[in-house]
This record gives structure tokens, C-alpha cells and sequence, in this order.
């Protein structure tokens, strides 16, 4: 198992952790719900607020997936992360 670049977590046991060519959302108590997105199918990633961010992540298939409450340097560090592994993808094609 690789580890992944940056990991961090949000409200409601949700865990979001990027890798170098996925991201995943784990949700439920013990991480059961695994959600797996390739890095080259996340058209955007946006962040709202200060104090209790919200981390928001779109897919090419229109679906979005919201994570409340976060710490903003956590939201900022999953942002940076996917920015750079898509630009990494996009590169080598």
C-alpha cells in the first residue's frame, strides 16, 4: 500500500486522501464507505469559508461531494495536492 500525499479530515467521520492518482472519501465509523475518484476525473475543487471550511470536489459526471468543517490549512493542503497531481497528469499524456 502507498501512502498517500496528504489525508485530512472533516465532519461526520469523513476522511478525504488524495494519492497519486485518486482520491478517496471515507465516511461511517470505521472508514467502511470508501468512495474512489480518479485524479483525472475531478474537474474542480473549491474551498468556502474560514474558521469551519467546506471542501467541495467536482467530478466530471456532475456529481459533487461537500466536506464540512475543516480545518482551512487541511483544506488548503487536499487543494494544493489535487492541483498538483493534476497537473502532473496532465503532463505525461
Amino acid at each position: 500500500m502507498e501512502p498517500p500525499i496528504t489525508q485530512a479530515t472533516a465532519r461526520g467521520n469523513n476522511v478525504v486522501a488524495v494519492y497519486a492518482d485518486r482520491v478517496e472519501l471515507r465516511s461511517g465509523w470505521q472508514g467502511q464507505h470508501v468512495e474512489a475518484i480518479s485524479i483525472r476525473d475531478v474537474s474542480a475543487v473549491r474551498i468556502r469559508g474560514v474558521i469551519n471550511c467546506a471542501l467541495t470536489i467536482l467530478d466530471n459526471s456532475g456529481r459533487h461531494f461537500e466536506l464540512q468543517r475543516m480545518a482551512l490549512p487541511d483544506a488548503r493542503a487536499v487543494k494544493a495536492a489535487i492541483e498538483r497531481q493534476k497537473q502532473k497528469a496532465s503532463t505525461y499524456e
